[in-house]
């Protein structure tokens, strides 16, 4: 079951942070992934060829913008 972003929710977009609680480095999802499946430019975008869906982003996301699909 793939992971999915909710870009409503999610803190990252157009190249900043927007949450303030994080202090302009939200970096949850990126760091916890085991296997660098996240990457984040103008927005976070997961690779499905590379992520295992553990689930591991969705815990470690601060604003609950991902879930499985």
């Amino acid at each position: 079951m793939p992971i999915t972003i909710d870009y409503d929710k999610c803190c990252w977009k157009d190249e900043a942070c927007k949450r303030c609680s994080c202090s302009g480095e939200c970096t949850g999802c990126i760091t916890a992934c085991p296997v660098e499946a996240i990457t984040r430019d103008q927005k976070v975008e997961i690779d499905n060829e590379k992520c295992t869906e553990c689930g591991v982003c969705i815990t470690a996301c601060p604003s609950n913008a991902l879930s499985f699909k």
